[in-house]
């Protein structure tokens, strides 16, 4: 990444440029853009006799100059008359496209000039620098489709940014998204915008930072610097990366956004093996491949990362840091501690996915997982819950956000406190033997449903697989009311064991009326068919009488500092709790 001054050297590539858009011939393009842009080809090619200064790398470095245009033909689609590139072409800029309109790229920015222009390109692009073959190229030699659309977000009444995704029949998750709605998570993206609109750009005219871990094709990497943002994005996948690479470089925001193609862990400087699905989630890529659904992705790839840590890579105070990384949150966290305990992160929007370590009963990792937050709490932020079930529903970008109910150490406590009891094949147990007679109660026994047997005071009786936390040490932007769990904190289990009728999901935010009534009653939900109306008066009878074992009460951590337990450390690269 080169961060450079944008201002200069502007209107002699834009005439160079239209000579060669006007021309129309490869030759006029090769001879009036090298001309004008010798020097910066020279330099990358690694010419030394170049008089132009070096570069210098890092997102605080500068340079009074931008590189100069980019103009060959080399994709095997130049000269087609149409722009391969996925950009504009001689007859109109990419803004023009339709809302309809996905254009297909072959070609990587600069190599199809006589139908598309020449590129100008505002930092010089990594893959020239490291001599290595272009993001498209990469895509193209291994079989990826790549569409352009731009997205159904506006900003100055343009379209915020144009965004590169793949086959939707493949990618199930981002790709799907981009493809039928112009937008990733727009829920999700609602906060960020809120975060980024008055964040990005400070008072002095300053930029701040986000820091991008799991970036995967870019979509809030390129929202941020779009908003001003300077970003270090972290995506250690190929196919992600280029994906990444192509859609910063596309928005011409490469002078703001440095790439990093690491894992981050706690340990620092560690070969990982990244397992990578070809087919369902693309997403879902992660350490030994812990979150992919194998029914789904039955083709994988396995690939050696190296990783490093935050708190050793990262030296400058950040507005935000997205985390999302398929179940390892908490070794991030991990390795940045010292920029947690002192401050330097403003706010964290991550993926909180329990779900992950419990799908293979990880006991350490799910104590990791929990215990993350506990220490987020315990460093002065607060916590709040995004949810997950309406992260692709939003409103208008300038609307304000609505309240989120917050994660507390008085929840937490119930989450840890549900590992050790699983651990010991105890969660949920014993199960009242007047139950065993319902099937939701009997077929399973005590410990097998969750969320079903965790406490309803916690934070994971809301979470089928994973959620979305927002946690900020200021806060005149975080908007708190209530607190998380399925039922309030402090509420008298024996007499209210299910969900008001005014509430309508149950456990693991699961909706009432649409459970079959072999299970509805088993999430707390009152009963809504008649075949379960007996199983609703059995359950109400056990609770009462005190004999319903997720019922379970611990003291407040406000009233006994004591009942917060953590014991979880991570020394080098052993953790153990």
């Amino acid at each position: 990444m080169k961060s450079v001054k944008v201002s200069g050297g502007k209107s002699s590539g834009g005439l160079w440029r239209a000579a060669c858009v006007v021309a129309l011939t490869a030759t006029a393009c090769l001879a009036t853009g090298f001309m004008a842009g010798k020097v910066y080809m020279d330099g990358v090619n690694g010419n030394s006799s170049s008089s132009m200064p070096a570069l210098t790398t890092g997102l605080a470095a500068s340079s009074s100059t931008i590189p100069g245009p980019v103009c060959f033909n080399t994709c095997t689609r130049a000269r087609d008359g149409v722009c391969d590139e996925g950009r504009y072409n001689v007859s109109g800029p990419l803004s023009m496209m339709t809302e309809a309109t996905a254009h297909q790229a072959y070609c990587d920015l600069g190599t199809d000039c006589e139908d598309c222009g020449a590129w100008e390109p505002t930092a010089a692009p990594s893959w020239h620098e490291e001599k290595r073959e272009g993001p498209v190229a990469l895509l193209q030699s291994r079989g990826v489709e790549i569409r352009v659309k731009s997205t159904v977000f506006e900003l100055d009444s343009k379209p915020a940014f144009f965004f590169a995704y793949t086959d939707p029949a493949k990618d199930l998750d981002v790709s799907a998204n981009m493809e039928n709605r112009r937008a990733v998570e727009y829920g999700i993206t609602h906060v960020f915008y809120r975060i980024f609109k008055d964040g990005c750009v400070k008072a002095d005219g300053s930029r701040s930072l986000f820091l991008d871990v799991g970036s995967n094709f870019g979509w809030f990497t390129v929202l941020a610097a779009r908003m001003g943002c300077r970003v270090i994005a972290y995506e250690p996948v190929p196919q992600f990366r280029a994906f990444l690479e192509y859609n910063v470089h596309l928005n011409g925001l490469e002078h703001l956004v440095e790439v990093r193609k690491n894992v981050v862990s706690h340990e620092h400087g560690v070969d990982m093996t990244m397992v990578v699905p070809s087919g369902g989630i693309w997403g879902t890529a992660g350490i030994n491949g812990d979150n992919i659904d194998r029914a789904a992705s039955k083709n994988v790839e396995e690939i050696k990362v190296a990783s490093v840590s935050l708190d050793k890579t990262v030296s400058q105070p950040a507005l935000l840091m997205k985390v999302d990384v398929e179940g390892w949150e908490w070794s991030v966290m991990q390795g940045a501690e010292k920029l947690l305990r002192n401050r330097a992160v403003e706010n964290i929007i991550m993926e909180y996915s329990p779900g992950v370590p419990e799908r293979h009963f990880n006991f350490l990792h799910m104590k990791l997982t929990v215990e993350m937050l506990m220490a987020l709490i315990k460093h002065g932020f607060r916590i709040g819950h995004i949810g997950d079930m309406n992260k692709h529903e939003g409103s208008d970008w300038d609307s304000q956000l609505g309240s989120l109910e917050e994660v507390t150490l008085g929840n937490l406590v119930y989450d840890r406190h549900d590992v050790d009891l699983w651990e010991k094949d105890t969660l949920g147990c014993p199960l009242d033997e007047s139950l065993l007679m319902f099937q939701g109660w009997g077929r399973f026994g005590c410990g097998r449903s969750l969320p079903e047997d965790v406490s309803p005071f916690s934070l994971r009786s809301m979470i089928g697989h994973n959620t979305n936390l927002w946690a900020s040490t200021s806060d005149h932007l975080l908007p708190l009311g209530g607190t998380v769990g399925i039922i309030d904190l402090g509420q008298d289990l024996k007499n209210d064991f299910f969900v008001p009728d005014s509430q309508p999901a149950g456990m693991g935010s699961r909706i009432c009326k649409d459970l079959p009534a072999m299970v509805q009653v088993r999430h707390r939900c009152h009963c809504s068919h008649e075949e379960c109306q007996a199983e609703e008066a059995a359950v109400a009878a056990v609770s009462a009488a005190g004999r319903m074992a997720a019922n379970y009460q611990l003291p407040s951590p406000e009233k006994d500092p004591r009942s917060v337990k953590m014991t979880c450390k991570c020394v080098g690269a052993e953790c153990t709790c």
